[in-house]
């Protein structure tokens, strides 16, 4: 059994002598001080090296916000969980990065929510688990993420999942606090948004190491603050998209669009209704739309006009006012011989035309019927 080292510190001797109680009651906790003067506990810091400092929040000459920056300074490594019995601390101790956020009267099962949290990294740790090897993220339609598995990742909040997509959405890009409170939290007022953005990350990174996956997101002071994730996951569908776009225009491997088209499953986070995905949306949907201009041509050059169609078919159900699009379905039908399909399509569309803008087609089905093939030019 991997034994956690604790310390504590409070300067009320009977909540000190709680925290102990309820210590002891765990095999897998090695006591290794307990106090009420901050100075004798920074004292003994680098000599204990604990895992764990519990850090009362409210005590005389030095608060906890300031002892837990002191205990950091002497040993990086250590977790602080503050200890209080005031609930309005709790957004000071997250902009901390404090691991814990305990109101007391300390309990036994909660205390122990506390020590699972440092058992579950230190077990993620010796096996080398991180961000890349456990994360498959999907961004078209709708954002999910997944274990290799196939476990998904449950979020409780909606904040808490679009925070984690708009990071993801930066890549591994450090992002500025003020920037995600305004494309989150923009209708509210900073001191309101500011807070509900450290609540909000506290709870991604306990649902993340819950799901296996710890020290993923990394935040600096730097600049007024800044937040990242720390590696953007290999697996993730919206990033092969764009590299396999990337890859085509240089090399113009059609197996490359095809891939591409196939990873678009619908419009960026579109099920999410995020504002701040919208014009990254649009380029994704052009991208798709380019793509599938190219396969049809291709299709077309080889003849194989069945699969053409059928990318045709996807590129309307995305503009079904775009007339071009129309057309060239209309010329594939009568590239397969099909003229009575080719005469259904036109008289759907100058309907569809007529009910949705009020104007007719302008297709002229006998010049298109003289030489169908001259749209894919």
């Amino acid at each position: 059994m991997d034994v956690i080292k604790v310390m504590a510190v409070d300067d009320e001797l009977p909540a000190l002598k709680m925290v102990e109680s309820v210590l002891r009651t765990f095999d897998d906790v090695d006591i290794c001080g307990l106090f009420q003067d901050p100075e004798e506990l920074l004292e003994r810091v680098p000599a204990a090296e604990p895992d764990l400092v519990l850090v009362d929040m409210k005590m005389p000459g030095m608060n906890g916000l300031e002892l837990a920056g002191r205990i950091q300074e002497c040993n990086a490594g250590v977790s602080i969980a503050f200890v209080t019995a005031y609930d309005h601390y709790a957004v000071a101790a997250f902009q901390a990065e404090a691991l814990d956020y305990v109101l007391k009267p300390v309990t036994v099962e909660r205390l122990r929510q506390t020590l699972d949290r440092i058992a579950k990294r230190r077990r993620a740790e010796s096996v080398g688990l991180d961000l890349k090897q456990k994360m498959s993220v999907r961004s078209f339609i709708r954002f999910s993420v997944e274990a290799p598995d196939g476990k998904e990742l449950k979020f409780r909040r909606a904040k808490t999942e679009e925070l984690l997509a708009f990071l993801l959405h930066h890549g591994n890009q450090p992002v500025a606090k003020e920037k995600i409170m305004d494309a989150l939290w923009g209708d509210r007022d900073a001191d309101r948004a500011r807070g509900m953005l450290y609540t909000t990350m506290y709870q991604l990174r306990k649902e993340l190491e819950e799901f296996g996956l710890f020290e993923a997101i990394e935040q600096s002071r730097a600049a007024g603050g800044r937040c990242r994730l720390v590696r953007v996951p290999d697996l993730w569908d919206c990033s092969e998209f764009e590299k396999r776009c990337r890859r085509f225009k240089e090399d113009h491997h059609i197996e490359d669009a095809h891939r591409a088209v196939e990873l678009y499953k619908g419009g960026y986070l579109v099920e999410n209704g995020y504002e701040w995905a919208a014009e990254k949306r649009e380029e994704l949907e052009l991208a798709y739309v380019e793509l599938l201009n190219h396969i049809t041509n291709d299709a077309v050059s080889q003849h194989r006009f069945d699969a053409a169609l059928r990318h045709l078919e996807r590129w309307a159900q995305l503009h079904p006012l775009t007339e071009l699009i129309h057309v060239k379905i209309i010329a594939l039908h009568l590239l397969m011989n099909n003229k009575d399909a080719a005469v259904a399509h036109e008289r759907w569309l100058r309907n569809l035309f007529a009910r949705e803008l009020g104007v007719s087609s302008g297709i002229d089905m006998r010049t298109l019927a003289l030489n169908p093939l001259a749209v894919f030019s």
